[in-house]
């Protein structure tokens, strides 16, 4: 009976996400107008509104982020709070599989257009978007449903039973719709067009094409050691065409998307979770560990964390031992840190990660690929030669400019946002003596010389960028084989509380509904623990 039920839930709610992403669609975008005459569908831009709907982050997530995420990356650690780990698949998949199913309606109705060449800016869009969305989700979840997933409305509610794809072929699909979208996109006179309900780049093609190209050179790294032929060729083509530039930093701003808010913050970093900077990061952005912060030589420290209750600067042992000194307090408070930001709760004796991170619904953005991820992606790829010659010097060169554009983007970040007061910096850019400072640091300045370090810098870098991308981070520490920053301190600790975390499980109603198709693709056993295609 209950094997029945979990069958009927499943069915029930994959059925209704559906349906609920196209009648909510404009929930935090602006209204949908209607479409252009002769459009294949009045609903078309409200479809397309829903797909864009459903790339913010759910409260699952976030909440697994800062409870489970950061320590696992170590770009912060944890010293309390136990949000359960699993808690984010199941809306995770079930909000993957809404999208890919009103993706899979578009691309119907373009299909039955009889001049589909009209249709290409919209069908580029989509595959850019829901290329970003499986390659995220892939990342979480290795082999998923895929080539036959998302028919479900259009062929019935059979085609939900559908086998799982190899993770391989997946990278290889989107990699291919990426190209495709790069190549397609026109600004022609033709196009059919949405309108002011593009609310995700405003119709901005060219930067379209910049977010698609630097999204299939993104890919096509992450493959590169599965599929040498393959992603080479790829990066060979990508850095030949448009990427993304200075400033032009992908994700969710508000300030684009009237109305829209990422109300799940609050609670994500209130809802028991003790949040600090850990000893790695602190490694990386202070030569010394001196209190009053005088040993900071990262203008992006005090943006990502602030001072502990005694206005010191102190890190949490990244991998704690029985001899750490615990913390109390309460320092995610909303409504005490609004009143008074001094109040970091009682007992608050290690840096936080900086509270306007939850304080800031409405201007601070959610980013999905920023200038910086590219330029030291391409850092990487001059600096193994990864589809193109190796050249130490351009490695350096896109080494020092992801550099400069992680730094002026967070500098901006903060500057722009409306509710952040201290250490709010003085201009959208940091002065150019901070990005000195930062670029001559013996720590960071680029090892020419010897390519593994270099390498290793390049990630570090990638690292801090990703900071409030952990997914991202957590993608570029399997993928490496743990080539990320780690602290070598206690690492029994790490290795015990999250080394062996390397993706999320199924959702139980997956096992349930979708049983056989399941147990072939875990052999009955699905486990946190196993690895995924990318892995080493």
């Amino acid at each position: 009976m209950k094997h029945l039920k979990n069958k009927a839930r499943y069915f029930v709610i994959m059925l209704l996400s559906a349906i609920l992403l196209l009648g909510s669609c404009t929930k935090n975008f602006e209204a949908v107008n209607t479409p252009p005459e002769g459009a294949t569908d009045a609903n078309t831009p409200a479809v397309y509104n829903a797909i864009v709907s459903s790339l913010p982050m759910s409260s699952g997530q976030y909440s697994v982020m800062n409870a489970w995420m950061y320590s696992i990356t170590q770009q912060a650690i944890t010293t309390g709070g136990s949000y359960p780990y699993e808690n984010a698949n199941g809306e995770v998949w079930t909000n993957y599989y809404s999208a890919l199913a009103n993706y899979r309606l578009l691309q119907s109705r373009i299909s039955a257009e009889k001049d589909t060449a009209t249709m290409n800016n919209l069908s580029a869009m989509l595959r850019t978007i829901m290329a970003y969305e499986t390659f995220r989700t892939t990342n979480y979840f290795g082999d998923m449903p895929y080539f036959k997933a998302g028919y479900a409305p259009l062929n019935g509610s059979d085609a939900y039973k559908v086998p799982f794809d190899k993770q391989s072929d997946i990278y290889a699909s989107i990699l291919l719709d990426l190209q495709w979208a790069v190549n397609n996109f026109t600004e022609n006179a033709d196009q059919y067009s949405i309108g002011s309900s593009e609310t995700f780049l405003q119709g901005n093609i060219p930067l379209w094409i910049k977010f698609a190209n630097s999204l299939r050179l993104y890919v096509a790294v992450t493959m590169y050691d599965k599929d040498n032929a393959a992603a080479g060729a790829q990066i060979s083509d990508a850095v030949t065409k448009p990427l993304l530039a200075d400033g032009e930093d992908i994700g969710l701003w508000p300030a684009n998307i009237p109305g829209l808010q990422f109300q799940w913050r609050n609670w994500s970093f209130s809802a028991n979770c003790y949040l600090r900077m850990g000893t790695t990061m602190w490694n990386l952005m202070s030569s010394n560990n001196n209190t009053n912060g005088s040993g900071i030589f990262d203008p992006r420290c005090p943006l990502f964390y602030e001072t502990n209750n005694n206005g010191e600067w102190a890190a949490y042992d990244q991998n704690p031992t029985s001899s750490t000194p615990t913390e109390g307090g309460a320092p995610y408070n909303a409504d005490n840190r609004t009143l008074d930001w001094t109040d970091k709760g009682a007992g608050c004796i290690y840096s936080p990660v900086n509270v306007y991170y939850e304080l800031d619904e409405t201007t601070i953005p959610e980013l999905m690929l920023t200038a910086a991820q590219v330029h030291l992606l391409k850092a990487e790829v001059y600096n193994r030669g990864l589809g193109v010659t190796a050249d130490a010097t351009t490695a350096a060169t896109e080494y020092n400019a992801g550099i400069t554009a992680s730094v002026n983007m967070w500098t901006g970040i903060a500057f722009n946002s409306t509710v952040w007061v201290v250490n709010k910096p003085a201009a959208a850019t940091a002065t150019p003596a901070q990005i000195n400072t930062l670029l001559t640091n013996p720590a960071v300045v680029y090892n020419a010389g010897s390519p593994t370090t270099a390498l290793s810098q390049i990630y570090a870098q990638l690292w801090i960028d990703q900071y409030r991308q952990p997914w991202d981070a957590w993608t570029l520490l399997k993928r490496t084989g743990g080539k990320t920053p780690m602290d070598s301190g206690n690492p029994g600790y790490y290795t015990s509380n999250f080394g062996n975390l390397n993706r999320f499980v199924y959702p139980d109603a997956e096992a349930s509904y979708n049983y056989n198709n399941w147990k072939a693709a875990t052999g009955g056993v699905d486990l946190s623990a196993s690895k995924m295609w990318i892995n080493p």
